[in-house]
C-alpha cells in the first residue's frame, strides 16, 4: 500500500507541476496562439469569403484584446485542473482529459512556430502525457500499460531533447547560452558538450527498455532532466536570483515531469525487483 502510495504522489506531483507551471505562463505570459490566429496564409481565404479585412483584424486592438483574454482564461482552467490533482478529486478526471487534450495542442503549436521541427512537438511528451499517465493510474493502478505508456513518453522526451544537443537540427541558441553561462566555458566546448549529452539522451531512451540496464538509464534521465529543468533559473542575471525566479521560475516547474516520470519507473521497478528476491529466497 506504501508502495502504491508514494508512486501515486510521484505522478500526481508531475501532472501538478506542468499543469501548474503552463498556469502560470498563460496567467503572466503568453501562449503561441497568433500562431494560428494572425497566419494569413491560412486564414485569408476565410476572409475573403465573408469579405472581412484582414489588415482591421490583425491591427485591431480588439483583436489582440481578445487573443490575450483567452490566454488568460485558459491559463486559469490549468490553474483549476492542477487543484483537482492537488486535492486527488477523481471526479474532476473530464478536467484532467481537457488539459491534456490542450497541452497536446499547446505542444503543436510551438512544433508550428519552431517551422514544424518535429523534435520540438516530441520533447513535450513527458509535460502533455503526464495528465493521461495519471487517469490511467486511477483507473488501472502501477499496470504493465501505465509503465510502458510512461516509458515511451520519457523516451520521446529524450530523443527530442537529443536531436537539438545533437545537432540534427538547428541548436537553440538558449542551449548554448545556458552551457556557458552556467558553466562557464567558451561556445565550442559548449557545443561538444551538447553533442555528447545528446548522443547521451538517444542512448538512455533505447535503453529503458531493456531490462537489465533501463534502471541505470533512467537514473541518467531522472538526474539529467532535473538538471536541464533546473538549468533554465541557473543562469546568472544581473537583476538577481529572486527576479529570475520571477521571471523564469514557471520554466522550471512545468518541466517537472522530465525527472519525475523517470523518478516514477525506477521506484515502481524497486519493488517488482525485491518481490523478485523475496520470492527466490522463498524456494530456496
Amino acid at each position: 500500500m506504501k508502495h502504491e502510495r508514494v508512486l501515486e504522489f510521484i505522478i500526481r506531483l508531475s501532472t501538478f507541476t506542468v499543469l501548474f507551471g503552463r498556469g502560470i505562463q498563460h496567467l503572466f505570459y503568453d501562449a503561441p496562439y497568433r500562431i494560428i490566429l494572425w497566419n494569413e496564409g491560412l486564414l485569408s481565404p476565410i476572409f475573403n469569403l465573408f469579405g472581412w479585412s484582414w489588415t482591421d483584424y490583425v491591427t485591431s486592438p480588439v483583436t489582440d484584446r481578445l487573443i490575450n483574454l483567452s490566454v488568460i482564461f485558459v491559463g486559469v482552467i490549468l490553474l483549476l485542473t492542477s487543484l483537482v490533482v492537488v486535492f486527488n478529486y477523481r471526479k474532476g478526471e473530464k478536467l484532467l482529459y481537457l488539459s491534456g487534450a490542450y497541452l497536446v495542442v499547446l505542444s503543436g503549436l510551438y512544433m508550428s512556430s519552431k517551422f514544424f521541427i518535429p523534435a520540438q512537438f516530441i520533447e513535450y511528451s513527458a509535460q502533455m502525457f503526464s495528465p493521461f499517465a495519471l487517469i490511467l493510474f486511477w483507473k488501472k493502478g502501477e499496470s504493465d500499460k501505465l509503465i510502458l505508456f510512461i516509458r515511451i513518453a520519457v523516451a520521446l522526451t529524450f530523443i527530442g531533447h537529443g536531436s537539438y544537443a545533437l545537432g540534427i537540427f538547428p541548436v537553440p541558441g538558449n542551449f548554448i547560452d545556458m552551457v556557458i553561462n552556467i558553466i562557464g566555458c567558451s561556445e565550442s566546448s559548449a557545443r561538444i558538450l551538447l553533442q555528447v549529452m545528446g548522443g547521451l539522451d538517444f542512448l538512455a531512451a533505447i535503453l529503458i527498455f531493456l531490462p537489465l540496464v533501463d534502471q541505470w538509464a533512467l537514473g541518467f534521465c531522472c538526474m539529467w532532466g532535473a538538471l536541464t529543468s533546473f538549468a533554465r533559473i541557473g543562469e546568472e542575471s544581473v537583476f538577481g536570483l529572486s527576479h529570475t525566479l520571477l521571471t523564469l521560475g514557471h520554466e522550471f516547474i512545468m518541466r517537472g515531469p522530465h525527472f519525475l516520470l523517470p523518478l516514477f519507473l525506477i521506484y515502481s521497478a524497486q519493488k517488482k525487483a525485491f518481490n523478485f528476491l523475496k520470492a527466490t529466497n522463498i524456494r530456496k
